[in-house]
């Protein structure tokens, strides 16, 4: 709340004092070609400044209110127009708004007329060209399209007006905020215009059929201040939250969020040279932000290369079986499976050479860091919860512990709270191995129970087979289904040796027929031929009959 303009540069920031408001300075413009700046304030004036001279060369006077919004004319071969061309508007000029709800257009004199006001100490009157009663209530914001034909008034009634420039004369009226229009912005590159409310949305509106197109919504609340960006691809907000963030009009989506505020952001603006945006708020802090977009993705491909690399490099190792080189990049790569399965493949290693479990994992451990150790405990806590992980961490953990000393550990960040984390679950697995180990006396009582087990039983069984086999007459082959040996039919080894011995009196009439051993596939057969062989022994005891009956009668 000051009645002197600053004006800062941005290398240095160096300031310069601009003295002739008698009261409050409310808002500011700089032209296109950057010598000309346009100031109003609470003492109902324009003034117009020459930036080079840092001088007053104009003062425009009609309003009846404290003045609050004003803009310059947007294209730069108006500045050049002079004579009668530039006082009847064919030349540049400037639209004030004021707190008495009247819009207002200054016709500006040329650019060598200004520029030889500001080399003298006398500055130019402005008269105004056209008024018109704007908006209900106050107006907030005058945006000039880039082309100057249009000028955009935002006010507190909840609309945004689109007037002509040259005479002022209404041409259509975006309506659909909630709450008061803070500011507008033509796009410099398509017909459409942003605006930003006090309903914490940011709007954009086609100039075609005045509607909006998008509407992007995240300030928590009111949003202050809009501006295109990237050639009109993106926007950027700020609001009374102290939040600026970048838009994508395509995806209607926040890129990002910057925090460099603590209050209201009041002002926002592009550099045109340089490509910084500059912040203003009420914590009274200017604060410039430089596009990074470039950098960080360079710096994110070279981290992508770079892990490229190195998981190759990994992936060699591993082919090699060059476990201790693989664990170092696996932990550098902070991948936790890979370098879970590197630390099952040394603990495999040094187990088949002879060494203990732990020999190498101690030399690893003793020459890491206490970041990296801290690192692998956080990987043993999340292995431990899960049985089959178990016994690698527990080897980690124990290595760590008999590497470092107690209180190195105690003292290290972090490290007791990881502690206090991998105990609960150890003594769950512990305690699973302990009912494991109990379980397994069951077996033991099992078998003693059975008795002495030899093999001298297994080698009887396949002696006597082998000499049954020779001394049998197969009409096919053996086989084995279900664990079971089977020829042919449905007698099993074993059961048919007693009934081998209880018909050892028919050896020489049984010579032909045919043993099976086991189950028949087709029971049905089996029972079929069984009834054909009773039907024929029927058959031969009637013919036997007969031929008894015949022989008696002869006789």
């Amino acid at each position: 709340n000051s009645a002197q303009v600053r004006l800062f540069e941005l290398g240095t920031f160096s300031c310069e004092v601009l003295d002739g408001h008698s009261a409050t300075v409310l808002c500011v413009d700089v032209s296109p070609c950057g010598r000309y700046l346009a100031t109003c304030g609470k003492d109902k004036t324009m003034r117009l400044w020459h930036v080079e001279t840092q001088s007053c060369i104009a003062v425009a006077t009609g309003h009846t209110e404290a003045i609050g919004a004003a803009a310059l004319s947007r294209k730069l071969g108006r500045y050049d127009v002079k004579g009668k061309a530039a006082i009847n508007g064919g030349g540049s000029f400037a639209v004030t708004a004021s707190k008495d709800r009247t819009l207002k257009r200054w016709n500006l004199p040329g650019s060598d007329e200004l520029d030889s006001s500001a080399q003298s100490e006398e500055h130019l009157e402005l008269r105004a060209f056209v008024s018109a009663r704007a908006h209900e209530k106050d107006i907030n914001i005058v945006s000039v399209a880039p082309n100057d034909s249009l000028v955009a008034t935002g006010s507190q009634d909840k609309t945004v007006k689109l007037w002509r420039s040259t005479d002022l004369s209404l041409q259509g009226t975006l309506k659909g905020h909630r709450r008061g229009v803070w500011d507008c912005q033509f796009s410099p590159f398509d017909r459409v215009i942003a605006t930003a409310s006090a309903d914490r949305t940011v709007k954009l509106w086609s100039l075609s059929d005045y509607s909006c197109v998008r509407t992007f919504q995240g300030h928590v609340s009111s949003a202050l201040r809009v501006r295109f960006l990237s050639g009109g691809l993106q926007l950027v907000s700020s609001g009374a939250d102290g939040l600026i963030k970048v838009w994508t009009i395509r995806t209607n989506e926040c890129e990002t969020t910057m925090d460099g505020h603590n209050d209201k952001v009041w002002a926002l603006d592009l550099s045109p040279d340089s490509g910084s945006l500059v912040t203003g708020g009420a914590d009274s802090q200017i604060v410039v932000w430089n596009d990074t977009t470039q950098e960080e993705e360079n710096a994110k491909r070279d981290a992508e290369e770079q892990t490229i690399m190195m998981e190759q490099r990994l992936a060699n190792h591993l082919r090699f079986k060059e476990y201790e080189q693989a664990l170092e990049i696996a932990l550098e790569l902070d991948k936790p499976r890979q370098a879970l399965k590197v630390l099952n493949s040394i603990i495999e290693n040094d187990l088949r050479q002879g060494h203990g479990q732990l020999v190498t994992l101690q030399r690893h451990v003793q020459s890491w860091p206490m970041s990296r150790t801290s690192q692998v405990l956080r990987y043993c806590r999340e292995w431990n919860t899960r049985a089959r992980n178990s016994n690698v961490a527990m080897l980690v953990v124990r290595a760590i512990v008999s590497s470092i000393p107690a209180h190195e550990l105690a003292a290290a960040d972090g490290v007791p709270e990881l502690m206090a984390g991998i105990t609960p679950y150890a003594e769950r697995h512990f305690d699973r191995l302990d009912r494991l180990h109990a379980s397994s006396y069951l077996l033991d009582f099992t078998l003693f129970s059975m008795g002495a087990m030899d093999n001298d039983e297994d080698d009887n069984l396949e002696t006597d087979y082998a000499a049954w086999e020779t001394s049998s007459k197969l009409v096919l082959p053996p086989k084995h289904v279900d664990g079971r040996i089977q020829i042919g039919g449905r007698d099993v080894i074993g059961k048919g040796s007693a009934k081998q011995d209880d018909d050892s009196d028919d050896d020489d009439n049984s010579e032909n027929d045919v043993m099976t051993i086991g189950e028949s596939d087709d029971d049905d057969s089996s029972t079929a031929s069984s009834d054909d062989d009773s039907s024929v022994d029927d058959d031969d005891q009637q013919k036997e009959g007969d031929n008894s009956d015949e022989s008696s009668t002869s006789s």
